[in-house]
């Protein structure tokens, strides 16, 4: 008798259960396995692009360590230049899920840092302020990350209404607007121009007055809470919009296929023009943090530094995810701030000269790698779509 007793097997809506879930970890393993593969294969070309260059990489990772994360200075020097990294790269998470390469992202926080700018010297350097306004250290903070983040915000959109309205590629036109921005900067603060202190030669304003000054930590002048509590508010925004709002889901239908999404009721010209926006918004606002920094206080010849580019680096990196993307920020940190550390341990303790550029191949090596399996994975193990079921209402004609 016992032998005719059978285990039932699971059938209809509960098989049809066990496959999907079968089907989803099926697609995580390689998908974990991706950049895991592509991170190894970069640390082996950069371990050979050392060695090449005469370098032991244990010495690197030595240099890295003690000019970044050594004492609590050095990190607090690391977070400060950490938070403006990971606040442009939220923003380009709404674009690049968006489908759209926003390779102005740099003109933008250029853009940022003279709206700010603009802003100190009109509430906190003149004598005859708007409207009579006499504001405080609060308030003309406030006004210096609003100019600034309406600065970068209008620099996108003009990038979005030629690619929307003018056909215009989101790459092209922002090529033309990093070099515009540049150009601008330095009319503004060179060769006499109208921010350069009268009688210097140097490419940069004047020091910032003392009330428009960031608030620094009482152990670490160089580390302002405000800097922490802007990123925190873009990660949480961001995060919101891209798992919680209807808004994001829009934005990831349109970055899969932007055609589809058109045709399904999805109002693909507006979202360009408010994602490029609310990106060249918080681009603005690091632009402004960038020139803020305690020891800057002033716009100079290149206040981005490259962080519009290196945050394209993060997000690619990253795949976009909201999650990784502060960890991913962390590491390209790390590897910026000890570039110079990398530099000058070599060159004290080995003679041995090596060009500062050389922690940027590092970075983009990485990327690449780790895109390059990310491509391996999606050719040769693509995602499993569940396929409607035969009577689904979606199969009939």
């Amino acid at each position: 008798m016992a032998d005719l007793i059978t285990t039932p097997r699971p059938s209809g809506p509960a098989l049809t259960l066990w496959k999907d879930l079968g089907r989803s970890l099926l697609d995580w393993i390689p998908a974990l396995l991706a950049p895991l593969f592509g991170i190894a294969a970069a640390l082996g070309i950069i371990i050979l692009i050392l060695q090449w260059q005469g370098a032991a990489p244990q010495d690197a990772w030595r240099y890295l360590y003690e000019g970044t994360l050594e004492d609590a200075t050095q990190r607090a020097d690391l977070v400060a230049y950490w938070m403006p990294l990971a606040i442009t790269s939220f923003g380009l998470v709404l674009t690049y899920n968006a489908g759209l390469w926003n390779i102005g992202v740099e003109g933008q926080v250029i853009m940022g840092a003279i709206g700010g700018t603009w802003a100190i010297r009109l509430f906190a350097e003149s004598t005859n302020p708007p409207l009579g306004l006499d504001m405080g250290h609060t308030s003309i903070l406030i006004a210096c990350f609003i100019f600034a983040a309406a600065a970068g915000a209008l620099w996108a959109m003009l990038a979005a209404v030629l690619k929307t309205r003018g056909g215009v590629n989101e790459i092209f036109g922002g090529v033309a607007l990093n070099f515009i921005a540049q150009t601008f900067n330095m009319y503004l603060i060179s060769n006499g121009g109208p921010w350069q202190p009268i009688g210097s030669r140097a490419t940069e304003t004047a020091r910032f007055p003392e009330i428009a000054r960031l608030t620094a930590f009482e152990n670490y002048r160089r580390l302002s809470p405000t800097a922490i509590y802007l990123a925190l508010g873009a990660f949480v925004t961001v995060f919101l919009i891209m798992y919680v709002s209807r808004w994001g889901l829009q934005l990831r239908a349109m970055g899969k296929n932007q055609r589809s999404a058109f045709l399904l009721g999805v109002p693909t010209e507006r979202n360009i023009i408010l994602a490029m926006a609310m990106c060249g918004g918080m681009a603005g606002i690091a632009g402004a943090l960038r020139v803020l920094a305690l020891d800057v206080n002033k716009l100079t010849a290149t206040p981005s530094g490259g962080l519009g580019f290196l945050a394209i680096l993060v997000v690619l990196l990253s795949s976009m995810s909201t999650i990784l993307t502060p960890f991913v920020s962390f590491v390209f940190a790390v590897l910026s701030k000890g570039g110079q550390s990398i530099e000058s341990g070599f060159m004290w303790d080995h003679d041995l000269s090596l060009d500062r550029s050389l922690v940027r191949v590092l970075q983009s090596t990485v990327v690449l790698m780790v895109v390059l399996a990310w491509g391996v994975r999606n050719r040769f193990f693509p995602s499993r779509r569940i396929q409607p079921a035969p009577d689904d209402e979606t199969s009939r004609t």
